[in-house]
């Protein structure tokens, strides 16, 4: 019995202990401004090889650009509307999306895990708008008060069109600018 009572006790004050807020101060303004909340946009240039079936339409690669416009909630969740063009090897796609980040606690260089999904319209024959998902992984550059630098990698998987599905391994470069 006593045993366990003290598992419960050791438990309960750890518990206790990870549960009050984290004091941590940045080093550096710049890092002390990244963490607070408000408006975001980050613009990103994107390049992505297909994977697998790459001889079916618009499967073979892609470039492109686009920009999200949204809002940081805390110091580690961003969310946002997105829209850009992707040029394909046989057309032009035109993304509207929504994406959602987590940055881990750092200071100058900030880990984070990036999801997008949306639709991506095909102007010349809107049955053939596709349905896209794209997880990612990436690191954030605090460059200066209000600015970052991101580059990610990821998965972005499409469905819908004359062929069922294509993926891409991408890569995306881009700048994050805040608001005051």
């Amino acid at each position: 019995m006593k045993t366990k009572l003290t598992l419960f006790l050791l438990a309960f004050s750890t518990a206790v202990l990870l549960a009050q807020p984290d004091p941590r101060i940045a080093r550096m303004p710049k890092v002390n401004y990244d963490w607070r909340p408000g408006f975001v946009s980050i613009t990103e240039m994107a390049g992505a090889f297909g994977l697998a079936d790459t001889q079916s339409e618009l499967s073979k690669y892609y470039y492109g650009i686009t920009t999200i416009a949204g809002y940081q909630f805390t110091r580690n969740i961003k969310a946002g509307v997105g829209a850009g063009v992707h040029f394909h090897n046989d057309g032009t796609l035109f993304p509207l999306f929504l994406d959602v980040r987590y940055s881990f606690s750092a200071q100058q260089i900030v880990p984070f895990f990036a999801g997008a999904g949306g639709i991506a319209l095909d102007l010349s024959s809107l049955k053939d708008t596709r349905i896209f998902l794209n997880p990612s992984v990436g690191l954030r550059y605090v460059a200066a008060n209000r600015t970052g630098i991101t580059f990610s990698t990821g998965l972005m998987v499409m469905t819908g069109g004359p062929n069922d599905r294509k993926s891409f391994v991408n890569f995306k470069l881009g700048l994050e600018l805040k608001g005051k």
